[in-house]
């Protein structure tokens, strides 16, 4: 009997708590799923997953929590890795044996190399799912920016003065470089904008 395709348009992401710990994972049978987690706990049998750091803490702490988080239509596995891993990143879970979808060792990838070589082997998709993040959630962003900016307000000043003292000759090579204007007019680059409110680069233009 062939076996029966899997629906990833029903991956849920979940997570597992026990103690101060937090394990994130991904299914589209949720309640299966939580019986695997069960007999892998106490099943001495298979000594590889019984293992897991994440079964080891268990039954260290004699108690766990298994929880949806969210639901994630998609389309194949790499995709349902992929957000697996994009939660696990954001919850900061640290039960996980391995890095969701890569197969790198957790515990042994530093975490700033691990993020280089994740990026590197999913750099399209990833950067498709930015996008189109940044595209479905335009306004609750923009409302973040502006209000980090309103919260932040001394500090980013300082920044910016911090960087204006550390790059003032970059900076004042940049504003004093030469550039064409659309109109033709050449111009240094700080007066571009206030150069197309002029007289001169308006009428160049209505005659183009």
């Amino acid at each position: 009997m062939p076996k029966k395709p899997i629906d990833y348009s029903k991956t849920i992401i979940y997570t597992i708590r026990t103690g101060n710990s937090l394990y994130v994972g991904s299914t589209t049978h949720y309640v299966n799923r939580k019986n695997q987690h069960k007999s892998n706990i106490y099943n001495e049998n298979d000594n590889y997953k019984y293992n897991y750091k994440l079964y080891k803490t268990i039954r260290e702490n004699g108690e766990w929590d298994m929880q949806p988080h969210s639901k994630y239509q998609c389309n194949d596995g790499v995709e349902q890795k992929l957000e697996e891993e994009r939660i696990r990143q954001l919850l900061k879970a640290d039960l996980n044996t391995f890095s969701c979808g890569t197969g790198l060792n957790c515990s042994e990838l530093g975490e700033k190399e691990y993020k280089k070589q994740y990026w590197t082997e999913n750099k399209d998709k990833l950067t498709e799912q930015q996008k189109q993040y940044r595209t479905d959630n335009k306004d609750k962003l923009l409302e973040s920016a502006k209000q980090y900016r309103t919260d932040n307000k001394d500090k980013l000043a300082e920044q910016q003065k911090q960087y204006y003292t550390n790059n003032k000759d970059k900076i004042l090579e940049q504003m004093n470089q030469k550039v064409t204007c659309e109109c033709g007019c050449i111009v240094n680059r700080s007066s571009l904008t206030r150069h197309k409110r002029t007289k001169t680069h308006l009428k160049l233009m209505e005659n183009k």
